[in-house]
């Protein structure tokens, strides 16, 4: 048969260790802040001392000796004077989970709720004092067995009093609170409560402490799980601002991934514009500010189901649904944001617009990193245009894009694979159609086909990868031509095309310099030709960049001249050997083309400039060009660019018919 008692004692063992373990992890657990830790240490503190003496309470009771006597009387003290000391300690840890933070001055919130709580508890604690010179809550007899005094319901009017300030302290905050928090909270009140019941109908048994054990470890429970929400909360939380970080809003995201209803939503990626122009006139601490009630405002015109998040630096990405994306575009185009200058002692407004990509969710198989990526590639070409505030991504420009991707990379494996390799376009001399010169121009295999520059020279232009594409064509044309030496064949000057890219690099000319002298072969046979079209750089390097050239012993033709501006200024600063002539002076025969053309010549010719003419197709344009005075030819109406080995064949004969 179960023994009632020995069960009882066991459980309030049982809680009090539990309580006193919990007591020592609340106090060492540095995650938790200060205003929280001490008193959920002292409240599991003094729950395992009530529960502890209660339970030494009844293994001492009806024993007769000296020492249980003591024990009896400092075991039922404990009882009665923690059951006093423990509510007021759970009222701080309750204004604490609910404020935030203890205080009792004069604008706290239930300040005098919790001056009664601590006040009544005073007087109570006092009254178990008296209580154990004059017996009226308890009284022990001669075989130490304990018996309820006359004023023993005395005893609980004032934890009761205690507990009703806290009740309604809870109930007034509720909203504040999870549901589950306040249940928590709520049942230190509750259980105990309906202990008392109970041991008002079955004396002798301590359901009352029983469940200020129980709730010390579901407050246990829910202090470690509210601890770890805390964490999972400021892991997803930009501290700065209070809105979500990137992960919080690719979590979010990925919620909804599988699920219809990512289909209504717009994700908007958007950089503040000269956001610094606020840091420095008003200051980081302003700025911070500023940004932080940025956010604010801008979550106040979003919807419960709608996220804002900061990135990284001046750059959000809002989740907005479909209909609501012109509204939201209308706030980042310009919005007021008001703060409070310190150093001004006033109320600073400022305009703050931003530019944005916008990427509609057309998949709902894609995650929370691929929508914010879309987005961003959205903000990444509207920050490229000079006048672009609001770029749209679609699914057509995400494919282009692949493709421009799988294309650079494909151009990287060629470069170090020699995918790439030189076509020569010959030049002749129209008056005696014998081969005078060539042209090296890039060519690339790729996946059985031959790519003509045009499909990837913009590409390449663009990233750079060019200037490597430039060497290689040199280091392949230089061997070349040493091959045809090495033949016997009469070798012809070969000119070789260097981007305005490669003026970047201080050291270019060194490079094209180590290239040609390893080959052997004499430095007449290689011309170097820059394309006038190009202004990335002043002319001041290009000026140096060609001078070094002619410095080592190179000739320098400049490629196009006549399309640009700036010809005449080229000319006039900077002196190369070799001018190409742009075909648009040739192919439409205005006779305004064909007097610029005409003064040209003769400009080129005062300059003991060489000319060449490329582009050309007819022989109506090259009987203008002999009569203008111009002889050396390029383009399909002689020759097409040609591998090497056809080239080779050339030079084997090099009179046309």
């Amino acid at each position: 048969m179960i023994d009632a008692l020995a069960t009882q004692v066991a459980f309030l063992l049982f809680e009090a260790v539990f309580c006193f373990i919990a007591s020592i992890l609340a106090l060492s657990n540095e995650s938790h802040q200060k205003r929280v830790r001490f008193p959920i240490m002292a409240l599991n503190l003094l729950a395992g001392l009530l529960l502890a003496a209660d339970s030494l309470a009844y293994i001492y009771r009806g024993r007769d000796t000296q020492m249980v006597y003591v024990m009896n009387h400092l075991s039922n003290f404990v009882v009665f004077a923690v059951s006093v000391l423990i509510l007021p300690v759970y009222a701080v840890y309750v204004t604490v989970r609910v404020y935030g933070d203890f205080s009792l001055r004069r604008k706290a919130p239930a300040r005098k709720r919790l001056i009664a709580c601590m006040l009544l508890s005073a007087i109570g604690f006092a009254l178990v004092i008296l209580s154990q010179f004059y017996d009226f809550y308890y009284i022990i007899d001669d075989m130490n067995n304990y018996h309820r005094g006359p004023w023993f319901l005395l005893s609980l009017v004032f934890p009761a009093a205690v507990s009703i300030l806290v009740v309604t302290i809870l109930i007034e905050n509720r909203r504040k609170l999870g549901i589950h928090q306040f249940l928590v909270l709520a049942s230190y009140l509750i259980f105990p409560a309906i202990g008392l019941l109970l041991q008002v109908f079955f004396y002798g048994l301590s359901y009352m402490n029983m469940g200020i054990g129980i709730s010390a470890i579901l407050m246990f429970i829910e202090g470690t799980i509210s601890k770890n929400n805390e964490l999972r909360h400021v892991a997803r939380t930009e501290m700065r601002t209070g809105i979500a970080n990137e992960h919080g809003c690719v979590e979010w995201l990925n919620n909804m991934r599988g699920q219809p209803r990512l289909l209504d939503y717009t994700a908007v990626f958007f950089d503040l514009c000269k956001f610094s122009d606020i840091n420095r006139k008003y200051g980081m601490e302003n700025g911070n500010v500023v940004l932080a009630n940025y956010a604010l405002t801008l979550t106040e015109h979003l919807d419960k189901d709608e996220l804002l998040a900061r990135q990284y630096g001046n750059q959000f990405v809002a989740v907005i649904k479909n209909g609501h994306v012109p509204d939201f575009l209308s706030l980042l185009s310009g919005l007021s944001v008001s703060f409070y200058d310190k150093r001004e002692g006033d109320v600073m407004n400022v305009s703050v617009s931003a530019r944005a990509g916008v990427f509609r969710v057309d998949r709902k198989d894609l995650d929370g990193e691929e929508i914010i990526s879309c987005a961003a590639i959205g903000l990444a070409m509207a920050k490229a245009q000079a006048d672009g505030s609001v770029i749209y991504i679609t699914r057509e420009i995400l494919d282009e894009l692949e493709k421009r991707k799988k294309l650079e990379k494909d151009i990287n494996h060629g470069l170090k694979t020699g995918a790439f390799v030189a076509y020569y376009q010959p030049k002749v001399d129209a008056r005696t159609h014998k081969l005078c010169g060539a042209e090296a121009l890039a060519r690339w295999s790729r996946e059985g086909l031959v790519l003509s520059p045009g499909q990837f020279i913009p590409l390449m232009e663009e990233n750079r990868t060019i200037c490597t594409l430039d060497l290689l064509i040199l280091s392949e044309v230089c061997k070349d031509i040493a091959s045809w030496i090495e033949q016997g064949l009469e070798p012809i000057t070969v000119s070789v095309n260097f981007s305005r890219r490669n003026l970047a690099d201080p050291d270019i000319v060194d490079r094209i310099h180590e290239i040609i002298k390893k080959s052997g072969i004499p430095k007449h046979l290689i011309e170097i030709e820059v394309t006038e079209t190009a202004d990335e750089f002043p002319i001041h390097v290009l000026k140096r960049f060609v001078d070094s050239l002619h410095q080592y012993g190179y000739l320098v033709s400049i490629d196009d001249f006549g399309c640009a501006s700036s010809s005449l200024t080229l000319l006039r600063e900077i002196t190369f050997d070799t001018i190409k002539i742009d075909k648009g002076f040739i192919d439409k025969d205005y006779p305004k083309d064909l007097t610029i053309l005409e003064h040209i010549v003769k400009m080129a010719k005062s300059l003991e400039l060489t000319i060449v003419a490329e582009g050309i197709e007819h022989e109506e344009q090259v009987r203008t060009l002999l009569n203008m005075g111009v002889s050396i030819i390029q383009g399909y109406y002689f020759d097409r660019p040609m591998p090497i080995d056809e080239m080779t064949r050339r030079l084997v004969s090099p009179q046309y018919a």
